[in-house]
């Protein structure tokens, strides 16, 4: 062998032995990481600490109007595009109303209006000396329309006529809300990842505020589409990071409670602007009074902590640490400084995850796909039954009263059961009976005309069962998704989930222009196929009962497996 020879290989040991002392100081360094996230963000600090006590439930307290804020922002748009009963407008008769005040009135309505199509054509009329007993056979579409303002005096959808040809417009609206709500889902849950779950609230919180007032003054369609895109994109930003941050100061026994909680609050919020569109019928005065709500928040950024376990998972583990003691002082619990290892040093270079990380990971690509597969279908039936909860019943007010009310029940079972029963069955469960009731709704609807108290319970208890399925999969893919990728990852769930409810305002529209019988029962029949569906592929995914959060990809891959940590229940 040549001295060169020699000389390489011993560069090469000697590479070989440098590359496997750093390996190992990296394992080293990463391990310190993981026992000090351990020792600062897993159960046991909460658990002695206190896992839900007064500071907690503070916190809580604090964050509940923005969520009782959502759910009014959600629903208030079931109001402003409102649809009552209306028809064409006689043409030439410059005061014309819906309802009919005359015998001319009734005598013109008979001959000018076609009564197979009274919601958009009219009879060709000129301005001759014509008698209305000499009815024109020619219909063209009409251009202008009269509403039925006996129950609700006046909408954007009839003040701006977005009905016939312009119908589209109604789903254009809340297709974009559903957009600004995807693109913010990816964009805040960057920013609560990047800069963390406080600032990312406050920043979603003023946009909202300046989005939602110029509500009050818009008389253009496009103007309305575009503020109402912004109210989405800020409006999810602040139920995710609010979600975020009183899901991540409880320990694993309250962490379903704490979620539940958060969606009953949001539908309390639901029932709420029933209540004020009830009182208030002039949708700009509607809109105003649902921004207003929101700017006392703004002292939030006082009173408003960070999450300890972000502080934890970006390497800021002295403010964690003082966040920790804050905790123990309001629990009014004594902080164990033995098990914190508070002269601990801090490491600098924290391994941190990225949405790439996770789909390297072959067991969280596949559990990832199922996880957006099943929000896409949840948030399509969630929100196709929401938007169409005014047609329930003859009353606007009631219906979506009722709507609303079918989802607390939901939640209020899930308090006693979720952690008893596991989060998979129930959720398997609930996605495959929503979707057994959506099927059955849409068949009785055609079949069941004479009886339409059928379909209404039906449809009720689909809104019941994907309510339920909702609220699980919040707490679902929080738990599945490690730490280091969570916000992102629970951000680009709900962003892939929101494409699911962009469809649900076209897959309800297009009921209405199907020619058979079935035609508006179609999007239930879909709406159900597709959750049966989601609901038996959710049998792959792992149970998180009882479960540690997960704080890095390799916890998140032993997820479900057994004779790990995280399988130990506690």
């Amino acid at each position: 062998m040549r001295i060169t020879d020699q000389v390489n290989l011993f560069n090469l040991k000697i590479g070989k032995k440098k590359a496997k002392a750093n390996k190992m100081n990296e394992d080293n360094a990463e391990e310190t990481v993981n026992e000090r996230t351990e020792l600062l963000g897993n159960k046991d600090i909460l658990t002695k600490i206190g896992g839900f006590g007064r500071y907690q439930l503070k916190e809580l307290l604090i964050l509940s109007p923005l969520i009782v804020g959502n759910g009014i922002s959600t629903l208030l748009f079931v109001f402003v595009l409102y649809v009552p009963n209306f028809r064409c407008a006689i043409p030439g008769w410059k005061n014309d109303t819906f309802q009919i005040h005359s015998a001319v009135q009734s005598q013109y309505v008979e001959h000018y209006i076609p009564k197979d199509n009274p919601h958009c054509m009219v009879y060709k009329w000129n301005n001759s000396e014509e008698s209305v007993l000499e009815k024109p056979f020619e219909e063209v579409p009409c251009r202008s329309w009269v509403y039925d303002e006996s129950s609700v005096p006046g909408t954007a959808a009839t003040e701006m006529d977005l009905v016939c040809s312009r119908e589209v417009f109604q789903s254009l609206v809340n297709m974009l809300f559903m957009g600004g709500i995807f693109v913010g889902s990816l964009f805040f849950g960057v920013i609560s990842d990047w800069k963390g779950r406080r600032v990312s609230l406050y920043l979603s919180l003023v946009l909202w505020i300046l989005s939602s007032l110029p509500l009050y003054f818009v008389n253009d369609i496009k103007l309305l589409a575009v503020l109402r895109f912004l109210i989405g994109f800020s409006g999810n930003g602040i139920f995710m990071n609010s979600f975020i941050l009183a899901i991540e100061i409880v320990s694993s026994p309250y962490r379903s409670l704490v979620g539940l909680i958060s969606q009953i609050l949001f539908s309390v919020g639901e029932i709420i602007i029933c209540g004020i569109a009830f009182l208030e019928r002039d949708w700009h005065m509607l809109c105003l009074l649902s921004a207003v709500i929101y700017i006392p928040c703004l002292i939030y950024w006082f009173f408003v902590n960070e999450s300890p376990r972000w502080l934890t998972s970006q390497g800021k583990f002295e403010e964690a640490q003082n966040l920790y003691r804050k905790i123990a002082k309001t629990n009014k619990i004594e902080f164990p400084e033995d098990d914190a290892n508070l002269e601990a040093p801090i490491i600098s270079n924290t391994k941190k995850g990225s949405l790439i990380d996770l789909f390297k990971s072959r067991i969280l690509f596949w559990r990832s796909l199922i996880i957006f597969f099943n929000w896409g279908v949840i948030n399509m039936v969630y929100y196709g039954l929401l938007f169409s909860s005014g047609d329930l019943t003859s009353n606007l007010y009631l219906s979506s009263f009722l709507s609303g009310l079918a989802e607390i029940p939901a939640y209020i079972i899930l308090l006693f059961t979720l952690d008893r029963l596991g989060r998979k069955p129930l959720y398997c469960t609930s996605t495959i009976l929503s979707g057994i009731a959506c099927i059955v709704s849409g068949f009785a609807h055609v079949w069941g005309k004479d009886l339409p108290w059928i379909s209404t319970t039906l449809a009720l208890v689909g809104k019941f069962a994907i309510s339920s399925s909702f609220a699980i999969i919040f707490n679902l893919t929080t738990e599945l998704f490690p730490t280091v990728v969570r916000n992102s990852a629970l951000g680009l769930s709900s962003s892939v989930g929101r494409v699911g409810s962009m469809l649900a305002p076209y897959i309800m529209l297009s009921g209405n222009h199907i020619p058979s019988k079935f035609g508006p029962s179609l999007p239930f029949i879909m709406f159900g196929v597709v959750s049966v569906i989601a609901g038996f592929l959710s049998l792959l995914l792992p149970e998180t009962r009882g479960q540690n959060l997960p704080e890095t990809i390799k916890d998140g891959e032993l997820m479900g497996r057994t004779g790990t940590n995280n399988t130990k229940g506690y």
